[in-house]
Order: C-alpha cells, then sequence, then structure tokens
C-alpha cells in the first residue's frame, strides 16, 4: 500500500502537471510547417527567416516584397496575395484567442495540481499567479505570429520546469507522510487526488474541448492559404516556388 501510494503521488504529480499543461492540450488537428516565422506589419503580413534567401517576403495589398525589393506579379498572382491576407487577417486573432486560452487552461492546470500535491500550496499558486500575470502581458504587448508552432511551448515550457519539480517534491511528502500515517491519512490523500482530478477534467479538459471548432475552423483557412501558397506562379531566381507553409493533417496520439 504504501509503495503503490508514493507511486500514485509521482505518476499524478508529473503526469498531470505536464500533461494538463502543455500546448497540446489544445490541438489543431492539422500540423503546420514553414521556415518563416510571420507576424502583421502595419496592414501587411511579414515573414522573415535566418540563414537562407530571401531572408524577408512582405505580402500587403496584393504585392510582394522580396527582402524590401518589390515584384511585379501578374494579377492572378496578385488575386491569389490578397486572398491570403484575407485568410491571415482572420487567422491572426483566432490564433491569438487559441494561444491565450491555451495559456489560461496551462495555469489552471498547474494551480490545480499545485493545491493537490504541492507540499506548499499557497506559496507555489501565488508564484504561478505572478507568471502568469507576467506573461499574459508580456504576449499581449507585442504582435503575434501568425503560425509560429513553437511559440507557444517556448512559452510555456519555462513555466513547467520552474514549478513541476516542486510539486513532485511536495506530492512525494505528502504520499510518504500518509503511507507511514495509517490508513485513515492514506485515505484522505487518495481523496485529495480524485478531487484534483475531477477538478482537471472540470476546469481543463472542457475548456480544451470548447476550442476544438475554432481549432478545425483554423485548419480549415490554413489549408486555404496552402492551396493559394502552391498556386503561385511566381518563382525564386534559383525556380523554385516560395513554398511560405506547408500544412499537414495532425499526427497527434490520443
Amino acid at each position: 500500500m504504501k509503495a503503490a501510494l508514493i507511486a500514485l503521488a509521482l505518476l499524478l504529480a508529473a503526469g498531470a502537471a505536464q500533461a494538463h499543461s502543455t500546448h497540446d492540450g489544445v490541438r489543431l488537428g492539422c500540423d503546420v510547417q514553414s521556415d518563416y516565422s510571420v507576424r502583421p506589419y502595419r496592414s501587411a503580413f511579414l515573414f522573415s527567416r535566418e540563414g537562407d534567401h530571401p531572408s524577408e517576403v512582405g505580402i500587403g495589398g496584393g504585392r510582394l516584397f522580396i527582402d524590401g525589393k518589390e515584384i511585379t506579379l501578374g494579377t492572378a498572382d496578385q488575386a491569389r496575395l490578397r486572398d491570403m491576407e484575407a485568410e491571415m487577417k482572420v487567422l491572426a486573432p483566432e490564433i491569438e484567442k487559441v494561444t491565450l486560452e491555451a495559456i489560461e487552461i496551462a495555469f489552471t492546470a498547474l494551480s490545480e495540481v499545485a493545491r493537490g500535491l504541492s507540499s506548499t500550496p499557497d506559496k507555489t499558486v501565488a508564484g504561478l499567479e505572478r507568471s502568469h500575470r507576467q506573461m499574459m502581458a508580456e504576449i499581449r504587448s507585442k504582435p503575434m505570429g501568425v503560425f509560429n508552432e513553437d511559440a507557444m511551448g517556448g512559452v510555456i515550457e519555462p513555466i513547467i520546469t520552474r514549478y513541476v519539480p516542486d510539486i513532485v517534491g511536495g506530492a512525494v511528502s505528502t504520499a510518504l507522510k500518509a503511507a507511514f500515517s495509517g490508513e485513515a491519512e492514506s485515505k484522505k490523500f487518495e481523496a485529495r487526488i480524485k478531487h484534483m482530478e475531477r477538478e482537471l477534467d472540470t476546469r481543463v479538459d472542457a475548456r480544451a474541448k470548447a476550442l476544438e471548432p475554432l481549432a478545425a475552423s483554423m485548419c480549415k483557412r490554413l489549408n486555404r492559404l496552402d492551396v493559394l501558397d502552391n498556386s503561385l506562379e511566381f518563382r525564386l531566381p534559383s525556380g523554385d516556388a516560395m513554398q511560405l507553409l506547408v500544412v499537414k493533417p495532425g499526427q497527434h496520439k490520443d
């Protein structure tokens, strides 16, 4: 019983904190691959990358700029670029909404796990709330990339790295105390874990599921962007297509 209780605490502390708090909890259902980071710039969109040519592609008003130089395009390509802009203008606020909600979900998950398993829940939750406020202020202070798939993970992972060890350590400490304090304490600890799991299901999983229709809509827009990108007649001096993005069906495992 003692060993099982400690193992359960470890599993829940590490697994629940990470599984419910990573950006994988909100699934787009499609994988977007791009060599470029993309951000709004005035009324246009700027694609940029390092170590390859072109390093910067600007799209605005049906016009194309490669490394600051405007490219002469045919009427069909101008129309395609305008269609791409229209899709991205709708995508930008949708992606911002999903990203901000995913961060809210991540902090809710970490806070619930901390309340249930941390040895100093008030201190840990207070620290999480400070980090949460700082992160949201930072994100809202600058334009959000249109399809930078690493951005959210880069924001969330440092928080997980900082707080999960404390939560895991607290879970083990509490489990040890319960295991060696008799059956009554063990049952209390098990009840505490079950309550935490219910809170996670209610407050985290339901919110992530509520985002699925928007995520599905975003995938449709991303696929249309990919089709428009592939249909551009313009070619780089090398003869290659620009290939601004590639969209594939999601490969997430349940």
